[in-house]
């Protein structure tokens, strides 16, 4: 009799740890793919301010890149009429080799008939060469007339 009510302790026991060990991985599961999610969104928040700042200063400037550039210290403009920038893991701005996230500022010309100037703007995780953002704009500049 002794011999059963032990043995029926000991299944309790083994099942209640394997309750446990079962609850802790799920939870730990969770606990991994909140924090993926959470750096998704941080990252995510990053490319949204750089891009509007990138855009405004696009439109800012009518669309010259040259212009651009100036404002962005660390960029390298290409001969393609493309502004590249850098960014480390942190965020910060840095040289190619230490990047970790780049964006391309690619303008077009005026349009004579229309006065309109497109461009496409891309940042992207270079890990992975996964588009985090981009963002297409048309500006119209207006005619200047003079008296």
């Amino acid at each position: 009799m002794k011999h059963s009510k032990s043995s029926l302790f000991l299944m309790e026991l083994i099942i209640a740890i394997l309750f446990f060990s079962l609850t802790s991985t799920v939870c730990i599961r969770l606990f991994v793919r909140t924090h993926l999610i959470s750096q998704q969104t941080i990252n995510e928040n990053h490319a949204i301010n750089l891009v509007q700042n990138l855009a405004e200063g696009f439109l800012g400037t009518d669309g010259d890149l040259d212009a651009l550039q100036s404002l962005f210290p660390d960029s390298i403009l290409s001969e393609g009429n493309t502004l590249t920038l850098y960014w480390n893991e942190a965020w910060e701005a840095c040289s190619k080799d230490r990047a970790a996230y780049s964006a391309t500022v690619s303008g077009s010309a005026p349009s004579q008939d229309t006065g309109l100037i497109s461009a496409d703007i891309q940042l992207l995780g270079l890990r992975n060469q996964e588009t985090i953002y981009s963002l297409h704009l048309d500006h119209h500049i207006p005619e200047r007339r003079t008296r």
